[in-house]
């Protein structure tokens, strides 16, 4: 089985290439950053030393963290695409069960754990034998990981791996392994003997990202300034709202907009029932959770306006937007037959918790 695997999730960037136990190209580059500029060129020279073209592939395989919020997506989109164009099965596997395999290898134990430092004295932490996962992946204060760690192993000798294994090694008394970042040489390995999955693997989180959203602030009245929101509007939309409609629907009772620098929302709630007019976010801010952001804003503040089940209308051609609806969980409450210029629009519908969301955004 030919197999091109790679890892970009935490401090270094790799790629294999194997077919079967034997190696045909291997690359690993310890790097901080740069992942997304150094991927492809590693995975062309990667192949090119092994020989072989991309069809003859049998698999594909990635890391899907836990890692940086950056660095695990920068692998997994190249992989997907991969797998798209050449219609290859994709493996996922964590950074953590690679780095433990290889301290196996490398030290001839069958128990291994894998600790890298998550930061706020927290470690990222999983434990396996032989290919049985004891605990996790999980994210533990570093003292609560070492307890861990004691009770699992007791007199038993145990593999560490990770940034945090040099220091895990000295407060329990052994030697960590060499290992301190996940190889693509061990994920190929390990992905040859997963079971093969119809679907893309997703990023792994373990906890959210540092990086935290600017709180989206509060539009009501017509005196806001809504040359900005028009102007929001003019870069998602081909037929966009013009300042004076924007102005009248917001003078509208019952009617607010939250906006941040790179997006908005307005929304309407009238009596126990509210409907989100539209979301603009600019193209270079999608797919960061700001358009989830302003929607559960829009359904916080609704909820505060005694609204209790909100409604919208999308295009069924609007992947990316119906795609972020359902992970806010709208379900589909009707159709309209060539609403949106002869395109069908769905009307999804939610209701608003009634103290779930309430609270969850401020107003400023």
């Amino acid at each position: 089985m030919k197999i091109l695997a790679c890892d970009t999730a935490l401090g270094a960037c790799s790629v294999a290439v194997l077919d079967g136990e034997k190696i045909l190209a291997h690359r690993f580059a310890v790097m901080a950053r740069g992942h997304a500029e150094a991927l492809a060129p590693m995975v062309e020279e990667t192949m090119g030393e092994a020989r072989i073209s991309f069809t003859a592939l049998d698999r594909l395989a990635v890391t899907t963290g836990p890692g940086t919020f950056t660095g695990q997506r920068v692998g997994l989109a190249f992989m997907r695409a991969l797998r798209v164009a050449l219609k290859k099965p994709l493996i996922g596997l964590t950074t953590l069960e690679a780095m433990a395999a290889a301290a196996q290898s490398e030290m001839g134990l069958a128990l291994a754990a894998s600790l890298h430092d998550a930061r706020r004295g927290e470690v990222y932490l999983q434990v396996l034998r032989g290919r049985e996962s004891l605990l996790g992946p999980v994210v533990l204060l570093f003292e609560d990981a070492l307890s861990q760690l004691r009770q699992i192993a007791g007199a038993e000798k145990i593999a560490l791996a990770g940034t945090a294994a040099e220091a895990a090694g000295a407060a329990l008394g052994i030697t960590a392994s060499s290992i301190r970042q996940p190889d693509a040489l061990w994920v190929a390995r390990l992905a040859m003997d997963a079971v093969a999955t119809q679907g893309a693997p997703a990023p792994f989180y373990l906890r959210a990202p540092d990086a935290k959203l600017p709180a989206p602030k509060l539009f009501q009245g017509a005196r806001d300034n809504v040359e900005r929101l028009a102007a929001l509007h003019r870069t998602s939309f081909p037929d966009p709202w013009t300042d004076t409609a924007i102005a009248a629907l917001l003078a509208t009772p019952g009617t607010f907009a939250f906006a941040s620098a790179q997006g908005f929302v307005m929304a309407r709630a009238v009596g126990d029932e509210a409907e989100i007019l539209t979301l603009a976010v600019t193209p270079e801010a999608r797919r960061k959770g700001l358009g989830r952001a302003l929607v559960e804003a829009a359904l916080a503040h609704a909820g505060t306006l005694g609204a209790r089940r909100i409604f919208l209308e999308v295009s069924t051609a609007n992947e990316a937007a119906l795609a972020l609806y359902r992970k806010v969980d709208f379900h589909e409450a009707g159709q309209r037959k060539g609403y949106y210029d002869g395109q069908d629009a769905l009307i999804l519908s939610l209701a608003i918790p009634s103290g779930a969301l309430c609270g969850a955004a401020q107003s400023h």
